[in-house]
Order: C-alpha cells, then structure tokens, then sequence
C-alpha cells in the first residue's frame, strides 16, 4: 500500500523520518515499517474508540502478536514512534475513504499557521 506517491514522507511530527530510518535498518524495511505504523494506528484508533485505558500498551501488545516480535521490542518501536501514531490514529478517524486518509496525512504534513488551529 503506497500511502504516499513514492515520495519521502516527512511531518511535524517525523513520519518518515529519522525514528522510521532508525528503526528500518535499510532502505528495503522502511516500507514494512511504514506499513507496521499503519497497523499500529489502526489498532490505537480502535483502543481509543472502544475506551480503553491504556490504548498506547494495548497497541504495542498487538504489534508485538501481529508483527511476530518480542514484546520488549514492540513496545519500544510503539513507544519510540507515539506521536506518529497517534498522529496516524486521528488520520485514520477522521477518514471515510483512502483518498480522504491521503487529505489527513497532509494536514499532518503541513504544520500549522501561527496561532491557527491544526485539528
């Protein structure tokens, strides 16, 4: 799933960045770790949705069951990357359609107007 035209992706945030090339190890991962971010938001939206108190916990428990990686390790990428998920999260929320997630990925991407309001 190409998310973003083949370009770098990069935000206020980081998504893309180096957090994702840290974790990656190599140009070939970034995609997987992309696509395991996009998980991972999937997972916090539906945490946040349901009221669950701990959804940032919960995720890294489903990362680490989904993605086949030690707990320790799912927990830290969750962790390492929270504001890019949960900047995904609030993407995904606010999407009815794949063309309306790309519209909430550049307003992540495009920081907001002095005094402005971003969300």
């Amino acid at each position: 799933m190409d998310l973003h035209g083949g370009e770098p992706l990069s935000s206020r945030s980081g998504f893309g960045g180096d957090e994702v090339a840290g974790n990656a190890g190599a140009n070939g991962g970034e995609r997987e770790i992309k696509a395991r971010l996009v998980k991972a938001a999937r997972m916090y939206a539906m945490c946040e949705k349901a009221g669950v108190a701990e959804p940032m916990d919960v995720t890294g428990m489903a990362v680490a069951a989904f993605e086949d990686l030690p707990l320790r390790a799912a927990m830290v990428f969750v962790r390492t990357n929270e504001q890019n998920v949960r900047d995904l999260a609030w993407a995904l929320a606010n999407s009815n359609s794949a063309e309306e997630f790309e519209q909430r990925l550049g307003e992540i991407k495009t920081p907001p107007e002095p005094g402005g309001q971003h969300r």
